[in-house]
C-alpha cells in the first residue's frame, strides 16, 4: 500500500514458494489457537485500547486523492463489522474531494509470525477505489519505509486489473523491503472466476520464519521465501509488524489520480467482519493492547464440551465460564473458541449474566471428537489474563 510498484521479474520462484506453500498444507491448515481477535460485536467505534488512525490528506506517497478521517461517516461498528466509507463532497463548480478512513494497531497490537486472517466484503471499485489489508515493520515510525518492511495481504482495484476488465475479481498480494540502499518489491495476483465484491471473503497470510503466502478464501494467491538462504536481506520480515485497513480513492497503484476519473459508486463500504491472529507455532504477540485492557482482570474458570443435534448433522459445543480476579461472573464479554478435529471453525459468543458463553458450531459432523480451545476473553475496561484460566483447552 505505501508503495505502488510490483515488480514481475522473480516470478518463477513466487510459483516456486506457492508449491512450497501448497506441499506445506498451509491452504488447508487446521485451525489454530486464537490469541487475539476483533470481531467488531460491540460499540459504535472501533476500540481505541487496539485502533488508531492515519489522519489527513496529501496523497500518502501514492498520489492517492482522499482526506483520512476518523469521522463516524467514514469509520464505525455496526451490525458486527467495522465499516470503512469512503465519501464525496460536491463542491461549487463541479469540484469534488473525497473522505475515507485508514486504521491501524501500531504499537497497540503488533505480531511476528502467525496466521493473520480477516473476514471482508470490499466495495464495487470500478474505478478508483483501492482497498486494503495489509502490515507495517513496528519500526516505522523510527526508521521509515521501506526499512520497516511492508506485507500487503490483499489490495485490489489496480490499474492493470482495469485495463483487464477483472477490477472486480483480481485480489493482489505483495511484499516490500529495503535491499542494498534501495527497494525491493515482490508480489503477484489471483483472477477470480467471479465477482469478488458481492459477498464477504476470508483473507489470510501465513507468516512463519522461513514462508510467507497469501490466501483468498483457501485458494493460493503468493508466496515468498523469507529463509536466509533465499532473502538474504529480509530482516524487516523476522520483526514485529502491525496492521492496517483503509479504503483509498484514486492513486497510482489504481491509475486514477484526477477526481473526474473516479467513476465506482459512492459513498462506498469496505466491511470487515472480524479479525483474527492465530498462533502458527511460531507467533510473538505485543503491544499495549495486550494485558492492558483494563483493570479488572478476567478469567476461563471452566469449559464443559458438549454437542448439540442428532444423527449425522451434530454441532460441536462448549459452554464457556468466564470469571473476573474476585470469583464474580463477567457478563457481556466476547469469548472467541476455536474447535478443531472433527469440527473445525472459530465460534465467538457473549457471556450471560451468569458468565456463560455457548459456543455452537455451524458446521455439522456425524462424529464428535473435538479439542476446543479459547483464545481470547475480551470487554472493554478489563484485561484477559490467560495464566488465570482455570483450563484453556478441553476435549470431546
Amino acid at each position: 500500500m505505501q508503495e505502488q510498484t510490483i515488480r514481475w521479474s522473480r516470478s518463477s520462484l513466487i510459483r516456486g514458494t506457492l508449491l512450497m506453500a501448497a506441499l506445506l498444507g498451509f491452504p488447508f491448515a487446521a485451525a489454530a489457537q486464537v490469541l487475539w481477535s476483533d470481531e467488531f460485536n460491540s460499540g459504535t467505534a472501533p476500540d481505541s485500547n487496539v485502533w488508531s488512525y492515519d489522519l489527513g490528506a496529501g496523497g500518502w506517497g501514492n498520489s492517492e486523492l482522499q482526506q483520512y478521517t476518523s469521522s463516524p461517516a467514514n469509520v464505525r461498528v455496526e451490525g458486527g463489522n467495522l465499516i470503512i466509507t469512503a465519501q464525496q463532497q460536491l463542491l461549487k463548480g463541479g469540484r469534488r474531494t473525497f473522505t475515507s478512513a485508514r486504521l491501524k494497531t501500531d504499537s497497540k497490537l503488533t505480531f511476528q509470525y502467525g496466521t493473520i486472517e480477516a473476514r471482508i466484503k470490499v466495495p464495487n471499485l470500478a474505478n478508483g477505489l483501492w482497498p486494503a489489508f495489509w502490515t507495517l515493520g513496528s519500526n516505522f515510525s523510527v526508521d521509515g519505509w521501506p526499512n520497516s518492511g511492508e506485507l500487503d495481504i490483499m489490495e485490489m482495484g489496480s490499474a492493470a486489473a482495469i485495463s483487464a476488465g477483472v477490477v472486480n475479481r483480481r485480489v493482489s498480494s505483495a511484499a516490500h523491503w529495503e535491499n542494498n540502499n534501495g527497494t525491493a518489491d515482490y508480489g503477484l495476483s489471483y483472477d477470480s472466476p467471479t465477482d469478488l465484491t458481492t459477498d464477504f471473503h476470508i483473507l489470510r497470510m501465513e507468516w512463519t520464519p522461513t514462508l510467507v503466502s497469501t490466501f483468498i478464501d483457501n485458494t493460493p494467491i503468493w508466496a515468498i521465501d523469507i529463509s536466509s538462504a533465499s532473502c538474504t536481506d529480509c530482516t524487516e520480515f523476522h520483526q514485529p509488524h502491525f496492521m492496517i485497513f483503509n479504503l483509498a480513492v484514486g492513486g497510482t497503484f489504481t491509475g486514477q489520480t484526477l477526481a473526474s476519473s473516479i467513476t465506482a459508486p459512492l459513498p462506498a463500504e469496505m466491511r470487515v467482519d472480524w479479525v483474527r491472529v492465530s498462533d502458527n507455532g511460531f507467533t510473538i504477540l505485543g503491544g499495549s493492547a495486550i494485558g492492558s485492557g483494563g483493570g479488572v482482570l478476567t478469567h476461563v474458570d471452566s469449559i464443559t464440551p458438549g454437542t448439540s443435534g442428532t444423527g449425522p448433522k451434530k454441532k460441536a459445543r462448549a459452554t464457556v465460564v468466564v470469571l473476573d480476579e474476585n470469583g464474580a461472573a463477567v457478563a457481556g464479554a466476547d469469548v472467541t473458541g476455536t474447535f478443531s478435529g472433527s469440527h473445525n471453525q472459530t465460534i465467538t459468543a457473549q457471556t450471560n449474566a451468569s458468565g456463560v458463553a455457548d459456543l455452537v458450531t455451524s458446521v455439522t459432523n456425524g462424529t464428535v471428537a473435538f479439542n476446543i480451545c479459547v483464545g481470547n476473553v475480551s470487554k472493554a475496561g478489563m484485561t484477559y489474563d490467560p495464566a488465570a484460566n482455570v483450563e484453556t483447552c478441553d476435549v470431546r
